[in-house]
């Protein structure tokens, strides 16, 4: 008796070190596809010759731009091309040229980035978040850096993500935020124009911002024919995570997920009017965070009729004139793929 006793004993040892390996081995493989390789991407430039809308100089503007009337030593100086975004309304938050910077708000001729915090909740669950209220007359003034992009600056073991503030310092950003994350999870990404991702099907719901200014969200599952209609239109940017906070302008009815917790996200108004939200979380004694429902309130009272909740928790973070913004929860929050910026217009002739 006490022979079969043991050996049903080591049989269920046996099978428990059996079960361990076996989970070992899948949580060690999970680790490494989707926190320690580093994918091959190809990225893919999407021709935008027939999107982004020209200017249409002013005849005075025309004849001050003709190189034929310089002087011969005479440099033309490039302007910023102003597409039209704003329709020429919000004059008031733009200069006539210099730049105003101050420790809440930047203003351009070409940008306006004005920063707020916010403190809500209640004593017993305080929250607190950030708003960047931004107006922009050139879509090149919205930008999304991808650390794959930098890895000779990288200084962190993994060469296709880095922190949200070095990126945020690399690019001279004027405001930042943390994206989508999409080295973490395969689907489809595409930033200023070029592609860098398209896994298929797509999981979670996407956010579309196009070469007009215009930002639409779509939730899954994207069917073929919505993904074609998209390609067809030429994104400027696609960011895959979501939920989409808002649905035709409406709060939704219910959010799969109602657990508190930071959260990053991105509004939309109008063409050139866009918003970044950082919301601070699971500190409770300066910020609980926010659930989507609450989050997805919060772009509908600012007006927005488009918002997208992107990668937050440990990687929620919002930089402001090369330093964080809001209070991230560790010190040393986590390395992302991405940002999403905000900066003076690319000037299209060189590149920069």
């Amino acid at each position: 008796m006490d022979s079969l006793r043991s050996r049903s004993v080591k049989r269920l040892i046996r099978a428990i070190v059996v079960d361990l390996i076996v989970l070992g081995i899948f949580l060690g493989a999970f680790s490494y596809v989707h926190f320690l390789r580093v994918p091959n991407y190809e990225p893919k430039t999407l021709s935008s010759a027939t999107t982004a809308p020209a200017a249409t100089p002013a005849p005075e503007d025309a004849a001050q731009t003709d190189e034929t009337a310089l002087p011969d030593d005479a440099t033309p100086t490039p302007e910023a091309v102003d597409t039209g975004l704003l329709n020429g309304n919000y004059a008031e938050k733009f200069t006539t040229g210099e730049v105003e910077q101050t420790e809440s708000s930047y203003r351009s001729e070409n940008v306006c980035v004005e920063m707020s915090q916010v403190v809500a909740g209640t004593e017993s669950k305080p929250i607190t978040y950030y708003v960047a209220d931004i107006y922009v007359k050139d879509i090149t003034s919205f930008q999304t850096a991808v650390a794959y992009d930098y890895q000779d600056q990288n200084e962190g073991s993994r060469k296709n993500v880095m922190s949200t503030l070095q990126m945020s310092e690399i690019v001279s950003s004027i405001v930042a935020i943390s994206g989508d994350n999409f080295t973490y999870h395969d689907s489809i990404a595409v930033r200023d124009g070029v592609e860098w991702d398209k896994t298929l099907p797509v999981y979670g719901d996407i956010c579309v911002m196009y070469y007009d200014g215009t930002m639409e969200t779509y939730p899954e599952p994207i069917s073929k024919d919505t993904l074609e209609a998209i390609y067809a239109k030429t994104p400027y940017q696609i960011w895959t995570f979501g939920p989409e906070l808002l649905e035709d302008g409406q709060i939704p009815a219910t959010f799969a997920n109602t657990k508190a917790n930071p959260l990053s996200a991105v509004g939309y108004y109008e063409p050139g009017h866009y918003c970044f939200i950082l919301v601070d979380g699971r500190q409770k004694e300066y910020s609980w965070g926010m659930t989507y429902s609450e989050l997805a309130q919060v772009f509908y009272d600012l007006g927005c009729t488009v918002a997208f909740n992107l990668d937050g928790g440990d990687t929620a973070v919002m930089t402001y004139n090369g330093a964080w913004e809001n209070q991230p929860q560790d010190d040393d929050p986590r390395d992302v793929s991405d940002i999403l910026y905000i900066c003076e217009p690319v000037d299209a002739t060189s590149g920069q």
